[in-house]
């Protein structure tokens, strides 16, 4: 009976932001392209750390993989795989980024 109830407010409410976009135009253009080279800035950098971290971690495993240690070589195995996954992410975070705009909007 409360869920009911709460539908029916709910329903009845109108949305104060229906048809209302985000715009960064609004600014100037100077602004938009400060923004928008601020984030190419970022991404490339961390693009670049991801790439590094993963070089680092192939070189462990392939140090730890001589040595007599089974731990060394598991941690450097698993630095490798999140070094992977987070660059793999870091490459589609447009696609993933816009997946997310598109479902909730």
């Amino acid at each position: 009976m409360l869920i009911a109830n709460i539908r029916l407010v709910l329903s009845s409410i109108d949305n104060p932001l229906d048809g209302i976009v985000p715009d960064f135009g609004v600014f100037g253009v100077e602004f938009t392209e400060l923004w928008q080279k601020l984030i190419a800035a970022v991404w490339g950098i961390c693009i670049v750390i991801g790439v590094v971290v993963l070089l680092l971690g192939i070189t462990r495993m392939a140090s730890a993989s001589n040595s007599q240690n089974p731990n060394e070589y598991r941690l450097a195995r698993l630095r490798v795989a999140w070094a992977a996954l987070s660059l793999g992410l870091l490459a589609a975070i447009s696609v993933i980024v816009g997946a997310i705009l598109a479902l909730f909007s």
